[in-house]
């Protein structure tokens, strides 16, 4: 049976997150969830329920600066983000898997996801036929527990000890955490304007097939 860590501690830790969010969503996001942690709501209504939910705080305003993105056994918190072309940001992507033993998780970003024609009809694959980072400068940093990190064509700069990252070829763009894993992800949002989308390929894409997955609508400024 899965084991559930300590629930009013991750909540606390996603509310401390909404600390580095602008104003806007700071005061929505205390609001919405009052006293009571999101990670307590996550254990009455699931996950799917409250993705949702964070994607109508969240996600009718641009978000920028530092950006918390959780990852959660087969959901990612947010699951929607609205980013503008030329922002600086940084996405502190935590794996807070709660199952037992915990499971590593990935972020993709892309178009097109790649599929195959099999027995049982065409079927996901692993990850997306366009990489959004491609040719995209960025700088990874604050490293914990990182199982693989798959730099593709993106032009990356490492901060501290390099082989903490684990750096792997093959694929797209994909920075994959251990349970309890970090990295914050800082780049400047590319001329790429449009619908984007995320997801967690691993584990023969299982994840991305059970609904780990989320949208990114990119707009000019």
């Amino acid at each position: 049976m899965a084991e559930t860590p300590n629930k009013n501690a991750l909540g606390e830790e996603i509310a401390q997150g909404s600390q580095d969010l602008p104003d806007w969503s700071r005061r929505q996001f205390l609001f919405s969830v009052g006293a009571v942690t999101v990670a307590g709501l996550i254990g009455t209504f699931g996950g799917s329920t409250i993705a949702r939910a964070m994607r109508e705080i969240f996600g009718s305003q641009v978000e920028t600066g530092n950006i918390p993105l959780y990852a959660l056994d087969y959901y990612y918190i947010p699951n929607y983000m609205k980013w503008r072309v030329g922002d600086r940001i940084t996405i502190a992507f935590r794996n807070r898997s709660q199952s037992h033993p915990g499971k590593y998780h990935e972020w993709v970003v892309g178009r097109h996801v790649n599929t195959e024609n099999t027995v049982f009809g065409v079927e996901t694959q692993d990850g997306f036929a366009e990489d959004f980072f491609d040719g995209v400068y960025v700088t990874l940093s604050n490293p914990r527990n990182v199982n693989n990190f798959v730099p593709n064509k993106a032009i990356v700069t490492y901060e501290g000890q390099k082989s903490l990252y684990n750096i792997a070829d093959g694929g797209n763009f994909s920075p994959t955490l251990n349970p309890d894993g970090a990295v914050d992800i800082t780049f400047t949002v590319p001329d790429k304007p449009g619908l984007w989308h995320y997801g967690c390929f691993v584990q023969h894409y299982e994840h991305y097939r059970m609904g780990m997955r989320g949208t990114i609508n990119i707009v000019r400024a």
